[in-house]
């Protein structure tokens, strides 16, 4: 299985060909599994891999009830993010998260100083999306995709209280970055209790204007899962090694 994984690029490169040379339209529904599995010699399972990180990244969109259909791009956007996903190694997701580390706790140490009332419900009305779903004790593939979501919209919120406008676009593209280089990743943590509980002490500290107090813990919690990606880089490139020597 390790070594068909590989073959996510090469799905993923042989569909951005398509749209490039207009074999593929936008608004054009995708032909089903079966047909692109035929098409590239491949089982349904690294294409359908390859279909949800391309619908992940905004390549692809899903109407429900009807399937895939190719969303308006920008082409020379489209190249440079695949581009990335591609040429990013472990060492370069983790400098990237290194830096989201210390940009995300200098925002957040402002985010406790210049914070407004609205901040603070469109901050806790995420977290409360969270611990609903983490209470329905639902660990389906779609729920644990809107939990990363939520997690994904609170450090936003936070980085967006600080309100600076340079931060927010500068935070925005670093995230997106890392997002795209992280596809084949899992954050196994994403729909645990403790994420949501760091998440809440950084709000506390937030809505108590503890700036060195929500500076302080939002740097403990992405250190924390900087720590386990690191982990999980690790054990990926070892079943990879494994894989290519067995």
């Amino acid at each position: 299985m390790a070594l068909e994984k590989s073959k996510y690029y090469e799905i993923i490169d042989e569909i951005k060909a398509l749209i490039v040379n207009g074999a593929l339209k936008t608004g054009e529904k995708m032909p089903p599994e079966r047909e692109l599995a035929e098409r590239f010699g491949v089982s349904r399972v690294p294409v359908r891999e390859a279909l949800k990180i391309l619908e992940y990244m905004g390549v692809l969109e899903n109407v429900p009830g009807e399937g895939l259909y190719i969303r308006n791009i920008d082409i020379p956007e489209l190249i440079k993010k695949l581009g990335f996903a591609y040429t990013a190694t472990s060492r370069t997701i983790l400098d990237l998260f290194e830096l989201r580390i210390t940009l995300e706790s200098a925002a957040c140490y402002y985010a406790a100083l210049r914070r407004t009332e609205e901040d603070i419900d469109v901050i806790w009305n995420c977290l409360a999306r969270m611990r609903t779903l983490l209470r329905s004790d639902g660990n389906s593939a779609g729920e644990l995709l809107e939990l990363r979501a939520l997690s994904n919209e609170f450090h936003t919120c936070v980085v967006n209280a600080a309100h600076n406008s340079v931060w927010s676009s500068v935070y925005q593209y670093l995230f997106e970055l890392l997002d795209i280089s992280k596809q084949y990743t899992i954050n196994s943590n994403i729909g645990s209790y403790d994420t949501l509980l760091a998440h809440e002490a950084i709000f506390n500290k937030i809505v108590q204007k503890d700036s060195e107090g929500a500076k302080s813990d939002m740097n403990g919690h992405l250190a924390f899962a900087r720590h386990k990606l690191e982990q999980k880089l690790m054990e990926e490139e070892a079943e990879k090694d494994g894989a290519e020597k067995g």
